[in-house]
């Protein structure tokens, strides 16, 4: 955990001073302020590799709490897709068995307002750049960074609209565009947190440019993200249109495998690139370390989840491989994250946004207008590109919703999205009570099981330490 926890508050004063020369590798750090920065379309961009960083990196320079490892795992470590290993660290059990309260909460707000404050940093002051395709692009990829970032937090925090019918009415988490320190951040509703969302991912999509090259926003990513937030909204038509307008295809069997360790951008709308020495984030050790020739495991895939994958899924053997640990125990040893080819210490560029998601998202909303026959158009674009010889069951009505959400879990396993399905579903999360952790189903059982749809620690608890500094931060209810 970060040494000196940073309020919202205090967040907004330090990083307009320093964020500068703490990340952006191009400045002197004697020289650096908001003052002499940001006077040229070169420093906008500078400053924009700043915002990206910060998915993977917080102003501390840790890579606990977002995409450079939490929000990769802990999605499916709270819901059924993964078992805790005994023979692990006890790595993330709090929330693995719903545990957790203020004093012990997944500190994710601090990371997301990070990167939405080095946007409000640029965005001040863009006056200072001539009109041009080339500012309207650095604009777009702010604002979009700016609308990830609060999507990514308030769907930890808060309700999702589609959840419950008071969602919308509920506590959303502050919406931040400008620099003045002294805001007190307070929590306006959930529908306000959408809208706000939504409309950044609009301005952000006429200004983009329709190709930025690997590793940054550009008019695909956006109408990906956009297709997402319409879908947890309700808004399915609009989730349909935003999907229609990405243009990338579905990765092929081929090259699948590939895309986990950096061999392949096919089908990748967004990731966040790092350099395996200079940068050396290893997303994929909350699942396991691997000292050779063994393994230490912190989570196997589910006996109950890997049971569910086909033989002919391709997504089988590039997500998980049978590994023994010193005891000579087998396990599903989750190897989606582990790394770039030649090592094993989890290093490898974080995926967040992928046209397969596009078109699961399409099925999703047009099988919630009743549309059944574009739905399985979509999911099969998905699955015949997963299954080798496929040929389409052609399920309608409640049986194809079925077969997207099963779809959807086995496409994303360990990619950030399984807890938040279930959430915005509002279905209970149900786990084997005599499965175990070891490869065969056998070894050690989860304690807990079962997460009541609607149960209140679908919303995690605010930080203690926020609402102590803040009292205007309400908590969420239950905690």
């Amino acid at each position: 955990m970060k040494n000196i926890f940073k309020t919202l508050f205090l967040l907004l004063l330090v990083i307009t001073f320093n964020s500068c020369e703490k990340e952006l590798e191009q400045l002197p750090n004697d020289s650096v302020s908001p003052d002499s920065y940001y006077s040229n379309i070169g420093e906008m961009e500078a400053a924009m590799r700043g915002v990206y960083r910060g998915f993977v990196f917080d102003d501390d320079g840790n890579t606990e709490d977002y995409y450079g490892a939490s929000y990769a795992s802990r999605p499916d470590i709270l819901a059924d897709n993964v078992i805790l290993t005994p023979a692990g660290r006890d790595t993330n059990r709090s929330f693995f068995e719903w545990n957790y309260q203020p004093n012990l909460a997944w500190d994710i707000l601090y990371a997301p307002y990070v990167v939405t404050n080095r946007v409000n940093l640029i965005l001040s002051n863009m006056d200072r750049i001539p009109a041009g395709s080339d500012k309207d692009n650095i604009i777009g990829e702010a604002r979009a960074a700016r609308a990830l970032a609060l999507f990514d937090a308030v769907r930890v925090y808060s309700q999702i609209p589609t959840q419950s019918t008071g969602a919308n009415a509920s506590l959303g988490l502050p919406i931040i565009t400008g620099i003045d320190p002294a805001v007190v951040a307070t929590r306006p509703t959930v529908e306000s947190n959408y809208n706000f969302i939504i409309t950044e991912l609009l301005a952000a999509r006429d200004l983009i440019a329709s190709d930025n090259g690997s590793g940054r926003f550009n008019k695909n990513a956006v109408n990906a993200l956009l297709s997402r937030a319409y879908l947890y909204n309700g808004d399915y038509l609009e989730a349909i249109n935003a999907a229609n307008a990405v243009t990338s295809a579905v990765a092929p069997m081929s090259t699948f495998a590939g895309i986990w360790t950096d061999a392949s951008e096919d089908g990748v709308l967004l990731k966040i690139n790092q350099d395996r020495i200079l940068d050396n984030i290893g997303i994929g050790i909350e699942w396991s370390q691997s000292v050779s020739p063994t393994l230490i495991p912190e989570y196997a895939m589910s006996f109950e989840l890997s049971n569910l994958y086909q033989t002919t899924d391709v997504r089988r053997s590039a997500y998980t491989l049978p590994q023994t640990d010193s005891d000579g125990n087998l396990y599903n040893s989750i190897i989606k994250m582990f790394g770039e080819a030649g090592q094993s210490n989890g290093a490898v560029d974080a995926k967040i946004l992928r046209t397969a998601e596009v078109y699961l998202n399409k099925a999703e909303a047009h099988a919630m207008r009743g549309e059944f026959a574009q739905a399985l158009t979509a999911l099969d674009e998905v699955r015949s590109n997963r299954y080798s010889g496929f040929v389409s069951p052609a399920e309608t009505g409640a049986t194809l919703i079925d077969a997207i959400k099963l779809e959807r879990r086995l496409e994303f396993f360990a990619e950030s999205h399984r807890f938040f399905d279930l959430k915005r579903w509002n279905e209970s999360v149900t786990r084997s009570a005599t499965d175990g952790d070891f490869f065969d189903g056998t070894g050690t059982p989860a304690a807990q099981t079962s997460l009541p749809a609607g149960n209140f620690k679908f919303q995690l608890p605010i930080p203690q330490r926020e609402t102590n500094i803040n009292p205007a931060l309400q908590q969420n209810p239950g905690y």
